[in-house]
């Protein structure tokens, strides 16, 4: 087997590789190519710091990878490992990580981090033989519509995404709720008319439903969360991979949010 830099191949055979990789994956992912092109672009991750691994002419195994700057950090991120089904248990995947982290070390990255479901117990093994230690429990989190209609007492002021990170930015969390990461995101401040309560990030789609990709608040938390169902009383509301240690996880599990998905959060210092 062979293993070669995603630039030099075909996105063909990335998709190939990508969906073949996960047809038998919890969560359902398999795409067509302009949504895997769109879903690269939109979370900042390139081939020039991907790979595919083939069996001759077959792709059998892909990572792709992203490296940012985050909170001053030089980041690599793992968007996701698949490897075929009858090509696992083989060193497909070992040759992957490896690969990778070759890499973050030659384009100086101090950091990697990456996302794997709680319940896919091999490959949480395989990153920690790597030296990656799970520093967080992230949960997907939903709520559906009701309460505070009309009884707005705060109010949503709009933000830029520069006024976000100078005035609510502060970290913790992970590479796929970072502004940089988020397509359509809609910043925005909670006041109660003289003091700011907290921040918001979210977005929604034409039906109404909204995504909570951050909520930023030490201890208003819950208010943000009333806030943001009083203007939109009818919106089923998903928190996208909240970290348990943040002070937003129990606001919205107070605000009656429940989980529907779990992950890990892993790193390694580089």
């Amino acid at each position: 087997m062979e293993i070669m830099s995603m630039k030099d191949c075909s996105f063909e055979d990335a998709l190939t590789s990508w969906n073949e990789g996960f047809q038998d994956y919890s969560v359902q992912i398999q795409m067509e190519l302009d949504g895997f092109l769109k879903m690269m672009s939109s979370k900042r991750l390139s081939p020039a710091y991907s790979f595919i691994v083939y069996d001759r002419e077959k792709p059998v195994g892909i990572v792709l990878n992203g490296i940012q700057e985050i909170d001053g950090i030089k980041t690599a991120y793992n968007g996701g490992t698949a490897v075929h089904p009858s090509y696992r248990k083989r060193g497909v995947g070992r040759l992957l990580v490896h690969s990778s982290l070759t890499m973050y070390e030659k384009e100086n990255a101090s950091l990697a981090t990456l996302e794997a479901l709680s319940e896919n117990q091999s490959a949480i093994a395989l990153y920690e033989a790597y030296g990656y230690q799970v520093v967080d429990h992230l949960h997907i989190m939903r709520s559906t519509p009701g309460g505070n209609r009309g009884e707005r007492l705060n109010r949503l002021e709009s933000m830029d995404e520069r006024e976000w990170k100078e005035q609510m930015s502060k970290g913790g969390y992970p590479w796929q709720n970072q502004p940089f990461s988020i397509e359509k995101g809609e910043f925005f401040k909670v006041t109660d008319g003289e003091a700011t309560l907290g921040g918001l990030i979210f977005t929604r789609n034409d039906k109404g439903q909204i995504t909570l990709f951050q909520l930023q608040s030490e201890n208003k938390g819950k208010e943000c969360l009333k806030t943001l169902r009083s203007i939109c009383p009818n919106a089923i509301i998903t928190a996208f991979n909240i970290p348990e240690i943040s002070p937003a996880y129990e606001a919205l599990k107070q605000e009656g949010f429940e989980t529907v998905l779990q992950q890990v959060w892993l790193k390694k210092v580089l």
